[in-house]
């Protein structure tokens, strides 16, 4: 499958946006590699080739070379020569749960906490927007990605993701979906942990239903509080796996 920023899903298209800081190949890296830890590029998974990397990422080809080639030496991806050719993701990289945690473990709840609150104003205000501007085909392509029960965590993570992002679409503000993306990217790799909970994805599906039904309904206030809830779902799950570092099973931690 042939990515690039054109033809990605906007989750995805959210790996190949500008990038600001100056550590610019290990930007690149960590960028692709987040991308491979929370499922949103899988094995066999074509890159776009130096050029149109470094115009995504707003770097330079030789800066787009040397990141691949570090990527290529740390078996993140495999390279193939030939017409059909390019950079592949590598066919035995998988989400793991273990670097999830670790990138979990190396916030501080006020950190957790400060990016949640961010997360919530940004898609509190798409979705206000939404429900004033939405029609019948907005709500119906909004349902499509509310996910299946038994979808797999990766599958569950990336329909949460494009879920958000599709409320920023009907909202029709550039600026707000690049915000939303923005964050998703900073969120990164730990939000794909809660995915693999039953309790917490049958909890996130009503919720997801609530949004739409608000969005459909042209409630707007409705919609800002069920995204804020979707939101501090997550939340407070990551709080909760973060306090078991420091706290027996037996101890209620403090919130």
């Amino acid at each position: 499958m042939l990515l690039s920023p054109e033809g990605a899903s906007r989750s995805l298209a959210a790996v190949f946006t500008p990038i600001k800081s100056r550590g610019l190949v290990d930007e690149v890296c960590g960028r692709i590699e987040q991308a491979v830890e929370t499922g949103l590029l899988t094995s066999g998974q074509r890159l776009p080739n130096e050029t149109e990397l470094a115009a995504a990422l707003g770097v330079s080809a030789v800066t787009a070379r040397e990141a691949l080639s570090q990527l290529r030496a740390s078996g993140i991806i495999r390279t193939a020569r030939g017409r059909s050719g390019g950079s592949f993701i590598a066919d035995d990289v998988l989400p793991s749960r273990e670097r999830a945690l670790a990138q979990l473990h190396e916030l501080s709840r006020l950190q957790i906490r400060d990016l949640a609150l961010h997360y919530q104003a940004i898609a509190a205000a798409c979705a206000g927007v939404a429900a004033r501007r939405s029609d019948a085909a907005d709500v119906a392509t909004l349902r499509s990605f509310i996910p299946a029960a038994d979808d797999d965590p990766p599958s569950w993570r990336l329909a949460l993701s494009e879920f958000l992002l599709e409320v920023a679409a009907i909202a029709r503000s550039a600026r707000l979906a690049r915000e939303l993306i923005r964050l998703q990217a900073d969120l990164g790799t730990f939000t794909l942990l809660p995915c693999a909970d039953s309790g917490y994805r049958a909890r996130t599906r009503v919720i997801l239903e609530d949004v739409a039904a608000a969005i459909e309904c042209h409630r707007p206030g409705a919609a800002e509080t069920e995204v804020k809830a979707l939101i501090s779902a997550t939340t407070d799950w990551l709080l909760a796996e973060q306090a078991k570092r420091y706290w027996p099973d037996d101890f209620d931690p403090p919130h």
